[in-house]
């Protein structure tokens, strides 16, 4: 949710400015965003055949041993909790990632917004918040 924000919130800037650098500076922070946004979710979804058609990724693996552990009457197994570790570490990845981005690029593209005058992008919330 908060990629998508900051994504409509590129947007947004970059229809009220013909500036060309700017307008690819924003499609290159975006394609970053979108990278990682990629490697959580599965943005292709559009149709009901689409989850067959594409992998599923981080947000469905956890979902699918959240599930697997609450339908068990018995504790978790240590193959559960290993395999949460795993997602879990994969999924850090990501946000550190995503962290990164909000550190270095956004900064730039909000000097490049502000020097058009353009509002800066506001990320009212991060990953490692």
């Amino acid at each position: 949710i908060l990629i998508r924000e900051v994504k409509a919130q590129v947007d947004d800037r970059v229809e009220a400015t013909e500036d060309e650098d700017l307008a690819g500076a924003a499609e290159v922070f975006k394609l970053a965003l979108g990278a990682v946004e990629g490697e959580i979710y599965q943005v292709k979804n559009r149709s009901n055949q689409d989850p067959l058609n594409f992998p599923i990724k981080l947000n469905n693996k956890l979902a699918a041993l959240l599930g697997t552990v609450e339908g068990s009457e018995n504790r978790p197994t240590e193959q559960s909790y290993e395999v949460f570790q795993y997602l879990s570490d994969l999924l850090d990845v990501e946000l550190g990632r995503l962290h990164d981005i909000f550190q270095t690029d956004l900064p730039a593209l909000n000097q490049s917004l502000e020097a058009v005058g353009l509002d800066p992008i506001s990320v009212g919330h991060t990953p490692e918040d």
